[in-house]
């Protein structure tokens, strides 16, 4: 299949684009964990991308076997605290 449009026609100008400055990573100062508190909209938008590959995942021999182990786990934190 042939482009019958010229290349020119599909690139598009970026415009305010600044590049970002080089910034060595020891000197950017970490964002401490506690300060960030995402919007809910955002934490339902990432469970819904991942809940299909966690349900995928789970729904195999070794997704359940996994499982099983940490419910045992589970119980004997319980049962030793």
């Amino acid at each position: 299949m042939q482009d019958i449009h010229s290349r020119s026609r599909w690139q598009v100008k970026v415009t305010g684009y600044y590049p970002v400055r080089a910034v060595s990573k020891s000197a950017k100062k970490p964002l401490p964990k506690s300060d960030y508190n995402p919007p809910k909209h955002e934490i339902d938008a990432f469970a819904r991308c991942i809940l299909p590959a966690i349900r995928a995942y789970f729904d195999t021999e070794a997704g359940r076997t996994e499982f099983a182990e940490w419910c045992e786990a589970q119980q004997a934190k319980s049962k030793s605290a």
